[in-house]
């Protein structure tokens, strides 16, 4: 395929993921339908099947695209330590319990996938990527800091993850219930309360005339 067709190829598949946000945000998952889809995206049903083999896969991509941006800015933040990432953790809870449609949509995804096994299959492989997206960088943060967990980072990042959808649900239905910055400080006490007694490293020695320097015997 040659870089001008791949690039259009490129093009059309954000442009119906673009579509589909629009269309799923304002029908729900259940009543839209495909070929509205293609209509708001301005392209065929053929095209939509194209690039994606079903409506499942379809929403399931549009729910990788917006966890890997949301990875994406978490991973940058958090370049500088997790206390530098929780404002950007809060600010992806709020973005999602706050908003019009986001939180339905995934309400409704979740009950749509006990009643359908093709897409809680596709819901729970999506599902198993972001844990394993998630283990990483408890794993990456647990590594910064030197510590030790009383819990495996597996099992951190499933508590990370229900209490986001505990916190975004409640948010939704009591918003008073939830302060903006909830989300982090917990994650925060969380990861304090589960280090091991005596876990972090010692503190390096200080330089200078009060302690040896580098090179020092």
């Amino acid at each position: 395929m040659s870089g001008s067709r791949a690039a259009a190829k490129a093009r059309t598949h954000e442009n119906l993921l673009d579509a589909a946000a629009t269309v799923f945000a304002e029908r729900g998952y259940g009543a839209a339908s495909v070929e509205e889809i293609a209509r708001t995206a301005g392209t065929s049903v053929g095209s939509v099947y194209a690039h994606f083999t079903s409506k499942e896969k379809l929403f399931v991509a549009l729910m990788e695209r917006r966890s890997a941006q949301e990875f994406a800015t978490a991973q940058a933040e958090l370049a500088d330590g997790f206390e530098a990432a929780v404002p950007a953790l809060n600010r992806q809870l709020l973005a999602e319990a706050d908003s019009d449609h986001l939180a339905e949509l995934g309400a409704e995804a979740w009950l749509y996938a006990l009643r359908s096994p093709a897409f809680g299959a596709e819901l729970a492989a999506h599902h198993r990527r972001v844990h394993e997206v998630t283990t990483a960088m408890v794993e990456q943060e647990r590594t910064r800091r030197g510590t030790t967990l009383s819990m495996s980072d597996a099992e951190v990042a499933t508590v990370t993850s229900a209490l986001a959808r505990g916190l975004v649900q409640h948010r939704r239905l009591s918003p008073d219930s939830v302060p903006d910055d909830l989300f982090g400080r917990t994650l925060i006490a969380l990861l304090a309360g589960l280090e091991a007694p005596g876990s972090a490293p010692p503190s390096p020695p200080a330089s200078g005339p009060d302690g040896p320097g580098p090179g020092d015997a």
